[in-house]
């Protein structure tokens, strides 16, 4: 197999790496195939990524993955996150060999899963309010 340089740097060296205790959206995605399972953390100030963290655990490309995606998710508005694709994740990583493509597909998916649960939580919080003040 051959793995881009992009790719091999992320595995070697992941960036965002870690996990957030104090998150404002959580989420993860497993690829059943081989186990692989991503989770990923994400800290929202006005509406977008102020910081975001990974735990990963599978292969390399997984890994170097979840770093790519984790580049990719920092600073931008959480709503553009419900629509990250694993071609973002694959183009981030100057390519994934065919075999290796479920590495994408696991990080997008755990990204929109956090952003999706950021969502949920804001909105939960704001008809507690809403509640509380009628």
């Amino acid at each position: 197999m051959n793995y881009s340089e992009t790719l091999i740097n992320h595995f070697r060296h992941p960036r965002n790496a870690g996990m957030m205790r104090d998150h404002d959206g959580v989420g993860e995605a497993t690829f059943d195939g081989c186990g692989d399972l991503a989770r990923f953390y994400l800290k929202v100030i006005d509406g977008r990524v102020a910081d975001v963290r990974f735990q990963t655990y599978g292969c390399g490309p997984t890994i170097a993955a979840s770093s790519a995606g984790s580049e990719l998710a920092a600073g931008r508005p959480v709503a553009e996150l419900l629509t990250l694709s694993e071609a973002e994740i694959t183009a981030a990583l100057d390519g994934l060999p065919a075999e290796r493509v479920h590495a994408a597909r696991v990080v997008a998916g755990a990204i929109r899963t956090a952003a999706r649960d950021y969502l949920a939580r804001r909105e939960r919080s704001s008809e507690a309010k809403a509640g509380r003040h009628v």
